[in-house]
């Protein structure tokens, strides 16, 4: 049964992950399409390991917002 709930979750964080990457992608614009590829994981990374750890999803944008900006100078 635990089994079926990693499975479970990991899906779900899959899904949240590509819907992060996807929504980012739409609103940077850079003309390096490898910049935004390693800033969007870098940034979707971030926000599932806070909201995993139990942070809300508010907090969890914040902070990785205002990381990647400081980590890519945004």
């Amino acid at each position: 049964m635990s089994n079926l709930l990693e499975i479970q979750a990991e899906h779900k964080n899959t899904l949240i992950n590509k819907f992060c990457i996807a929504s980012l992608k739409s609103k940077l614009d850079f003309k390096d399409a490898q910049k935004i590829d390693e800033i969007s994981h870098f940034t979707c990374e971030c926000f599932l390991e806070k909201f995993n750890s139990g942070n809300s999803i508010k907090d969890s944008r914040i902070y990785c917002k205002n990381k990647t900006a400081d980590k890519y100078n945004l």
